[in-house]
């Protein structure tokens, strides 16, 4: 383990993705399941502890030789994978599969762009919403898309799983593109907008300038990786029973603490709270290791300058999380958001979020929660 993932380790507040013991058993009932479309290279989740029996992980990988050698190092019996391609049909296609070590840049879309080695080779492809009933499985709550350029068609072809079941996308994004064929950034955010997703994370890439003696290597971005969770009110608007929402609620707030948006982790509890979802118990034993966080701030008096040095803490984060940033790193919570830098203390008796994502009983930018146990809701959840 060298220095920066040891640093990592240490820094990194290690928060259950099950948010409690109590609740454990319900997440065992409601697995959440998580797609991975394109997995040449490796079986992709978003957490920490793996594929697992609460929170398995379907692959995709049309690529031949790709699959064979996932299938061939798979010992986990919470991975199922398939050779398929996911679109917006069924049927077969031609995809440009790369030869060697270009394998992980199979497309449906032609590489040729890329300067890279390919071969054709037919495919047999599903859509997403066509899944459950070609293949028998259970619908995702979590999409991780990698298919070089045809991320646009997949989610076309997934529209009822994406307003129903799907609460958090990570997906490839380009800037430009060749040709026509390929997806744009703007048409992702566009569909995933109409379904009630917010975008909460961008990690870049840039284009190489070419000039490294002329002391300018900056270029424009060229792709990336975005991070969309649901809006929750979306999900309250559809036609589902109070316990299927509050399922998907505690599988949202799961996947805010695992990439550590944990503001909008206590908007969604909160109002879990408000509308009967989760009892006041449930509320102050999830939100009580989140508010034990350790926090370099607690410890440093106001100073000037000190928005400055939140600043430079926030570029330090991205060291931590170099893929997506999950959030500040939770010792720089009060120095690495320079919009933030004020704290209530270790024991705060509320907290203050500026721009809620829910604009239920939200009337500004800020918006305060009590964090004592309210007498409303004494009751069991459901």
């Amino acid at each position: 383990m060298n220095i920066t993932s040891t640093l990592g380790h240490l820094l990194k507040s290690k928060l259950d993705p099950r948010l409690s013991p109590r609740l454990y058993p319900e997440f065992s009932k409601n697995p959440m399941i998580v797609y991975d479309i394109g997995a040449a290279g490796g079986v992709y989740t978003p957490f920490n502890s793996g594929p697992t029996a609460w929170a398995p992980v379907i692959g995709f990988e049309p690529h031949s030789e790709s699959y064979q050698k996932l299938t061939s190092k798979n010992t986990s019996p919470h991975i199922c994978l398939y050779e398929y391609a996911i679109s917006d049909f069924d049927g077969t296609r031609t995809m440009h599969a790369g030869v060697g070590k270009a394998a992980t840049k199979s497309s449906l879309l032609p590489i040729d762009h890329l300067g890279l080695n390919s071969r054709e080779e037919t495919v047999n492809v599903l859509s997403l919403d066509s899944l459950g009933k070609s293949l028998n499985i259970p619908p995702a709550a979590f999409l991780k898309l990698d298919t070089e350029g045809t991320e646009r068609e997949i989610l076309n072809g997934g529209s009822r799983m994406l307003a129903g079941n799907v609460l958090g996308v990570r997906t490839e994004i380009a800037f430009w593109k060749y040709g026509s064929e390929a997806s744009a950034f703007r048409e992702l955010d566009k569909i995933l907008a109409e379904h009630g997703f917010i975008l909460f994370d961008l990690q870049l890439n840039r284009d190489s300038a070419g000039f490294p003696y002329f002391g300018g290597r900056k270029d424009k971005v060229r792709s990336g990786d975005a991070l969309y969770l649901k809006n929750f009110e979306f999900v309250e608007a559809q036609n589902k029973s109070i316990a299927e929402k509050r399922v998907q609620l505690l599988q949202l707030i799961s996947l805010c603490v695992t990439w550590g948006y944990l503001g909008y982790g206590m908007e969604l509890i909160n109002h879990g709270r408000d509308k009967e979802l989760v009892t006041d118990g449930e509320f102050q034993e999830i939100i009580a290791p989140w508010l034990r966080t350790c926090d370099i701030s607690d410890y440093l008096p106001l100073f000037p300058g000190r928005a400055y040095l939140a600043r430079i803490f926030d570029t330090l984060s991205y060291l931590f999380n170099p893929n997506v940033k999950k959030g500040v790193p939770f010792p720089f919570n009060g120095l690495g958001n320079h919009w933030i830098v004020p704290r209530r203390g270790k024991q705060p008796n509320d907290v203050e979020l500026y721009c809620p994502v829910l604009q239920h009983s939200n009337k500004s930018r800020r918006r305060g929660i009590a964090l004592k146990t309210s007498t409303k809701n004494t009751k069991s959840a459901p």
